[in-house]
């Protein structure tokens, strides 16, 4: 039963996302000047600020049973970065309203006109800093757990410029309900009830500020078969109940992941850019259960 459900994960995606990741990114660069913002001219004021101009994701994703979905580790911290011409667009505008519920759920990225804004940036938070090398038109870097500085004030460096992009932190769990979803062995891992008549799931510490989802990917009761999944939204404010009119189109027995992820996004006004960076903070806990 197990196998089946690992085979199925590795071969949708590395990160046991088991949604559809739709990516339209062009990648015509242009550099910028040192210290110059695009369109200004030396002795003029800088144009205003508007639009968006770059996105800076930091992930964590938390597997309670690495060996369930055929990943060694149990965790996973990345950051992620672009920068690119500014648009109107953002690259969180997936994520469905609050009090929202869907099946058709789409991780999509805005087509950009990439900046290439060096070789590499360096993050700085209070504690711990490293370096995010470009790869392509992004810059990425993997980073131990660790080395991730909760609930802090972050800096993003990028070269020949003074003006860094700031970005605050998350902090992780006390406790998740129901305690059986995080059970870490595969022999008695996939034995917390789901109920098809509607589900609670609670957690601490919370922040109403942030957005809260929680998405259920359905299998067959032999792992073998994706049947479907359900995400519904909320703020992150500790509860959270799936309705049964997402659940009850399922079959009893089913095996189900579930994702449970905070997200907290905001728009920080970059001067030499003369546009906004979009930061998106991003902690993901992948827990297991069945519908009863």
């Amino acid at each position: 039963m197990i196998i089946f459900l690992c085979v199925f994960l590795a071969a949708c995606s590395s990160d046991v996302s088991v949604i559809k990741r739709i990516t339209e990114d062009t990648s015509n660069s242009t550099n910028t000047e040192s210290g110059t913002a695009p369109g200004a001219e030396p002795g003029f004021p800088p144009p205003p600020i508007e639009g968006n101009g770059g996105y800076v994701h930091l992930y964590l994703r938390q597997i309670a049973c690495p060996a369930c979905v055929g990943e060694q580790q149990e965790l996973l911290v990345e950051f992620a970065a672009k920068f690119f011409q500014p648009t109107n667009e953002t690259h969180t505008s997936w994520i469905p309203p609050l009090g929202e519920c869907t099946n058709q759920l789409l991780i999509t990225s805005p087509s950009t006109n990439s900046l290439d804004v060096g070789e590499s940036l360096t993050v700085k938070g209070p504690i711990h800093q490293f370096v995010a090398q470009k790869q392509g038109n992004d810059y990425y870097a993997q980073i131990y757990e660790t080395q991730y500085d909760r609930n802090s004030n972050y800096s993003v460096s990028i070269p020949s410029e003074t003006a860094e992009i700031q970005f605050f932190t998350m902090e992780g769990y006390d406790y998740i309900e129901p305690q059986e979803m995080l059970y870490i062995d595969p022999s008695y891992a996939f034995t917390a009830p789901i109920y098809r008549t509607g589900m609670t799931f609670s957690w601490a510490p919370y922040d109403t500020s942030r957005t809260y989802m929680i998405l259920l990917a359905v299998y067959s009761p032999d792992g073998s078969q994706l049947l479907g999944y359900s995400a519904c939204t909320g703020p992150d404010q500790g509860f959270m109940t799936i309705p049964a009119s997402a659940l009850q189109s399922f079959p009893y027995g089913a095996m189900v992941l579930i994702h449970l992820s905070r997200h907290k996004v905001d728009f920080f006004p970059y001067e030499p850019m003369s546009s906004h960076i979009e930061t998106h903070m991003e902690w993901e806990v992948i827990g297991t259960g069945y519908l009863y």
